[in-house]
């Protein structure tokens, strides 16, 4: 039944096809692919970027709104349990940056990896695998980099003041969101602040089920300030406040335990971000210098349990990071080199807690905080060369020096060399090959701050050994202008991985994910139609894990992911996301597969200037299923969260 559901979806999708084929003679109005791959050659090799009208139709409210028509990205709606997987491997693996500045790894395993709030975003750019030098350190797996919104990008044509206030309904959680913009400009100066606010009640799934600590309470706030010379430089300050405050589940990534019921916890999560930039917007020859400098933190306080009888120890803890960089670009003839120095330093702080009803003697460890702390000072060059008319090639080398300080005082140091090569040579005008490998030295990652000694203490620092990893992908892409089309092989093997579940601090991990991805991407004048697949077999040790290093690296299985949006009129869009997974047999439980169905209808009346009125039905048949993100498959104890049923949701948006 559920297989005829998708079929039923991907057939009303195609059959739209044909009847807009007369616009297809405007050529030259035809829009760009909805994940757009442009720019440097080593962003065309699995790249997934989306801004613009993608971005528009996706509407995202949660992070698994963003990424719902890649197959290879998996994330969920769980509240501060949300964890954001490319390719099976967990976000904190790879090099995350808001607006240039460094998120700081998970603090627990069981909650969230970076709790941001979509609606802040202009763009997202995921490199899974290989990555450029210049993209920063430890991009063990890649890296992700979110561009929030600016002023330029929303203000009119002469126009020096604007906003965008809208209110919408999820009918399922009766969650209520109001979100406020106002932004303007002054001369060369121009600033953007943005407010949200989303609450409601707990959700139900596809089966009826009522899940406790899923209600949304999400506050946000966004303020950027800048301000750009007449010779191009331009100086920018962002900064950005993401907080819940619900009450949640003590493991928020799932749900209770076959053998326990736990309470619920008054629960805080925080994420915080804030950067400053100069660069010059308009450089031409060979110089073109740019400086960054930034902080972010990510805090999580499980709280107090609503019922006195949990007696256990809590656990909390915050993580807190600087980065900083500068470089150039040098150009020359047909080449680019980029090269420059950056920083990080990271600090960890967090523990076990005595709250109001804990009883100190079950503490298994003691009682925090505790600190773990580590820098990183780096160089890099990267060049990228156009070689002929059907050959490019990106390569680079960056050198790290990092120390670590463990929570006894135990000091690391430790150097290391990262290279990268990535090529791509048109075999036609239509069809171009792609390779890229790259070696990474990763260093030193801090553990999971909210359990330093929580349940025994933390020792043996002194055997650790500084992450190491290879990444490899081959494909092939077509693009005719109408029909696009790629198919890559992909491989990421992971060395000296720190474990999740012992304690002692030397032990440590292989992690390799590898498999296939692949999309199908269909253009008109009026919208697009595009697939992808993605099949990750992920293991860690050589087998699937059966410990809480389990939320590391996921496998996920063959994933489908659709997308599609067109205008059926001027004043009409229309156009929905599918997502389906098959079966897929772990160490401790099968998944079952699933297949949900999303569908939107956009109107924007001529009569009322800057009104949009949205209405979406989000989970079209129903369906139970867990989102590959939120699996909670360690151990067969573990009740994991299905994601939300059916649903009517309703925005009304008014730009002025």
């Amino acid at each position: 039944m559920a297989t005829k559901k998708l079929s039923l979806f991907l057939l009303m999708s195609t059959a739209l096809v044909p009847a807009l084929a007369p616009e297809l003679a405007a050529a030259d109005d035809i829009l760009l692919d909805p994940i757009n791959v442009t720019g440097d050659v080593e962003n065309q090799h699995g790249t997934v970027s989306l801004s613009g009208e993608t971005l528009e139709d996706l509407y995202p409210r949660e992070m698994s709104d963003l990424f719902a028509g890649e197959a290879s990205v998996m994330s969920s709606v769980i509240p501060t349990g949300n964890k954001t997987y490319v390719n099976g491997l967990d976000s904190s693996m790879m090099n995350v940056t808001i607006d240039g500045t460094l998120q700081g790894d998970g603090v627990f395993h069981h909650a969230t990896t970076g709790m941001y709030d979509p609606a802040l975003f202009k763009a997202a750019t995921i490199k899974p695998g290989v990555t450029a030098a210049d993209h920063g350190p430890r991009a063990n797996a890649g890296s992700i980099a979110y561009e929030t919104k600016d002023a330029a990008d929303l203000l009119q044509e002469g126009d020096n003041f604007g906003g965008v206030a809208s209110l919408s309904y999820d009918s399922n959680s009766a969650a209520f969101r109001r979100d406020l913009t106002l932004y303007g400009r002054q001369g060369a100066f121009e600033y953007i602040l943005y407010g949200s606010k989303a609450t409601g009640d707990d959700y139900q799934d596809g089966a009826g089920t009522t899940y406790r600590g899923s209600a949304a309470d999400l506050t946000s706030f966004l303020g950027k300030i800048a301000y750009q010379w007449d010779n191009g430089y331009r100086l920018e300050f962002s900064g950005s406040e993401s907080q819940d405050s619900g009450w949640r589940q003590a493991r928020p990534n799932f749900g209770d335990l076959t053998t326990a019921v736990f309470p619920l916890f008054d629960t805080k999560v925080e994420q915080s971000n804030y950067s400053l930039t100069l660069k010059n917007e308009n450089a031409t020859g060979g110089f073109s210098p740019e400086f960054h400098l930034g902080f972010s933190s990510s805090l999580l306080d499980q709280g107090d349990p609503v019922d006195p009888s949990y007696t256990r120890p809590l656990w909390g803890g915050e993580v807190e990071t600087w980065n900083g960089k500068i470089q150039n670009e040098f150009l020359f003839g047909n080449h680019s080199l980029t090269a420059g120095i950056d920083f990080f330093e990271q600090q960890g702080t967090g523990g076990a807690i005595q709250g109001r009803y804990t009883d100190p003697a079950l503490v298994g460890g003691s009682f925090g905080p505790y600190s773990e702390k580590t820098s990183n000072v780096g160089i890099f060059a990267q060049m990228r060369s156009e070689l002929s008319d059907v050959f490019s090639l990106s390569y680079g080398l960056r050198a790290d020096h990092q120390n670590f300080t463990g929570w006894d005082g135990t000091k690391l140091s430790d150097d290391g060399f990262s290279y990268n090569i990535s090529g791509s040579y048109a075999l036609s005008d239509a069809v171009t090959l792609e390779a890229a490998y790259s070696q990474v030295w990763g260093g030193f990652e801090l553990g999971e701050t909210a359990i330093i000694n929580y349940s025994y203490p933390w020792v043996n620092y002194a055997g650790m050994q500084a992450q190491e990893t290879e990444n490899l992908r081959i494909g092939l892409k077509v693009n005719t202008g109408i029909w696009d089309a790629s198919f890559a092989l992909f491989r990421t093997d992971a060395e000296n991985i720190r474990t999740r579940n012992s304690a002692d601090q030397a032990s440590a991990s292989n992690i390799v994910t590898e498999g296939v991805d692949a999309a199908l991407g269909y253009s008109f004048a009026s919208g697009y139609l595009r697939g992808t697949y993605s099949y990750a077999d992920v293991t860690q040790d050589g087998q699937i894990s059966t410990t809480t290093n389990y939320y590391a690296a996921q496998p996920m299985g063959h994933i489908l992911a659709i997308q599609g949006a067109f205008d059926v009129a001027t004043d009409w869009r229309v156009g929905g996301t599918a997502e389906a997974a098959l079966s897929l047999d772990l160490a401790n439980v099968t998944l079952p597969g699933y297949e949900v169905v999303n569908l939107f209808a956009e109107y924007k009346p001529a009569r009322v200037q800057g009104l949009t009125v949205r209405a979406e039905i989000n989970n079209l048949f129903d369906s139970y299923y867990i989102s590959r993100a939120t699996q909670g498959s360690d151990n067969g104890r573990v009740l994991a969260y299905g994601e939300p049923g059916r649903s009517l949701a309703v925005t009304a948006r008014l730009a002025f």
